[in-house]
């Protein structure tokens, strides 16, 4: 009898350690509905049921409202009163050329400022994250080019905490444009130009010399801005 009880308990702990965390389900919940968001399977604007979505990933709804959440921070969905969360509008070109606005004052500065502070360490992350981004996935769909995205995210965080200004780096978080450009056009080519200008910035800011580190960036900007203009002209 001792030895049935001792595999009953076995069988069970088995079962509890198998089960996924409450972490792992929002976490998956979380790339899931963000998959759905970047490759537009749930439109612009529409209304997202929690209840509806939690049968659709086979979790319960508290994953789902924990990934919404995320995304409401990462600012892919908006929380309406009474009416819950929907998909957050695409950017048109009004509102793409007063992000880049913002953008064009305030990045080739952290990345001027960045070029006179960044230690060591500073410059071997950046490499490192300009060298990943060189050699990630760079297919149409949003799994496909989701670590370049995360590499690209990355990559401006750094450049904004290596200028030493808090505030930058907080100002700049907050626009949660790359989701927002992401959405707006990814193809390969724009991956592989994206990287070399990435390589730019490094290289100046490795080279210590504020004024090319600004350019570069500045220069970055510029022709992000042209290519998602272009991008956007032709989806309307």
């Amino acid at each position: 009898m001792e030895n049935v009880r001792k595999g009953d308990r076995s069988a069970q702990a088995t079962t509890r350690i198998r089960r996924p965390s409450r972490q792992v389900l929002t976490d998956g919940a979380y790339e899931a509905l963000k998959g759905l968001i970047m490759d537009h399977q749930v439109g612009p604007g529409e209304r997202l049921n929690i209840d509806e979505l939690a049968r659709q990933l086979d979790v319960s709804a508290t994953p789902v409202r924990e990934a919404l959440a995320r995304l409401e921070s990462d600012g892919l969905v908006t929380k309406r009163p009474l009416s819950g969360y929907a998909v957050t509008e695409l950017l048109d070109i009004t509102s793409l050329g007063n992000l880049f606005e913002i953008r064009h004052v305030l990045e080739p500065y952290t990345a001027r400022k960045a070029a006179t502070r960044a230690t060591a360490e500073d410059i071997k992350a950046l490499k490192k994250v300009a060298a990943a981004m060189k050699t990630d996935n760079l297919g149409a769909a949003y799994g496909q080019y989701k670590g370049f995205a995360a590499h690209d995210t990355e990559f401006h965080a750094l450049i904004a905490r290596t200028s030493g200004n808090p505030m930058l780096e907080q100002t700049l978080s907050g626009l949660h444009f790359h989701w927002h450009l992401y959405r707006l056009h990814f193809a390969a080519e724009v991956g592989v130009d994206t990287a070399a200008e990435h390589q730019a910035i490094v290289t100046a800011v490795a080279d210590h010399d504020p004024e090319a580190a600004a350019e570069a960036m500045e220069r970055h900007l510029r022709q992000s801005e042209e290519r998602l203009i272009e991008a956007a002209k032709k989806a309307t």
